[in-house]
This record gives structure tokens, sequence and C-alpha cells, in this order.
């Protein structure tokens, strides 16, 4: 009885410990990352900042990102792209273990194969254009890259990745 009653006691102190130290379990929530869960909310996201019309999904391998998802190195569980009636101008991707995905750009990135992403707390996205990756910043997501030199100018927030070597942050180099 005793024992249950430590075991009791010990988790309510863990429990408080975690919600007065705002520790969570969810990769990019201190930094204020949004958080989608599944593509349909990803596509209203991004909906809600730029066109997003006419979302396809299990799309083949052309486009950004298109061979990546079928790696699963790079841990995206899906991929859509959408855009305007004339063209792609997002790809979405839900990702399962964002450090995974960030190893795995890092490395992509110092083998000449680098890609800008905004990231969420669990998925990423490719704007291809630079008005709609400004655009989509205003949602909260910020810009990974790992760009050999990159550097965050200052009033710019920098935040912390799972991976070094690369940055999280709301500057967008024109």
């Amino acid at each position: 009885m005793r024992l249950q009653r430590t075991a009791a006691a010990l988790g309510a102190a863990l429990t408080s410990l975690v919600v007065l130290t705002g520790c969570s379990s969810s990769w990019g929530a201190d930094a204020g990352l949004p958080e989608a869960g599944d593509m349909a909310a990803i596509e209203k996201l991004v909906g809600s900042h730029t066109m997003c019309s006419d979302l396809r999904t299990g799309v083949g391998d052309s486009g950004a990102m298109g061979s990546e998802a079928k790696d699963p190195a790079w841990a995206i569980k899906e991929r859509g792209v959408c855009g305007d009636d004339a063209r792609d101008t997002v790809t979405l991707l839900s990702v399962s273990d964002m450090e995974k995905f960030q190893q795995t750009a890092r490395r992509a990135a110092a083998g000449g194969n680098g890609t800008r992403f905004l990231l969420g707390q669990d998925f990423a996205l490719v704007a291809h254009d630079e008005s709609t990756a400004k655009a989509l910043l205003k949602s909260d997501v910020l810009l990974f890259t790992c760009e050999k030199g990159f550097k965050v100018p200052d009033g710019y927030r920098n935040e912390k990745l799972l991976v070094d070597g690369c940055a999280l942050t709301d500057y967008l180099p024109g």
C-alpha cells in the first residue's frame, strides 16, 4: 500500500514539474509552431494563407519531394501538392518523426541537394515561390534550412532545432 502511495505521489510530482516548466513532448510547441495532425489540417492551414486548391495526394515522383516521400529516411507519412488553377504552388508533407526529417534534410544539404522548408510541429511545406513562402510565414510556420553559410540576421527569430547545423527562423532571404 505504501508503495502505491509513493508511486502516486511521484507521478503527481512529475506531472506538476512538466506543467510548471512548460515542457512538452511535441517538438516545436515551445516555439509556437502550428500542429496539423493530418493532411486535411495541413491543407486548411495553407489554404487560409495562400491558394491551395485541387489538393492531390499520392502523386508520383515528379515535383518537390516526390522521390524523397518514398524514402523512409525522410519519415514522410503523406505527400500532397496544391496550388492555384494554373500551377502547383505548395508541397505539403505530413511528417511522422521530425528528428529523422531534419537529420535527412541536413544530410541532403551537405550533399548539395538542400531544400528550404517551412516547418510546423508535425509537417513541412515547400513553397514554390517567394510570395507564397512569405504568405505562409504568417501562419506561424518557420523557415528551416541547412544551407551552408546561412546566417539569421539580428532581430529575427532563431529557434532551437533537433539537429545541429541548420536554422529555424522567421527570416526569409530575398
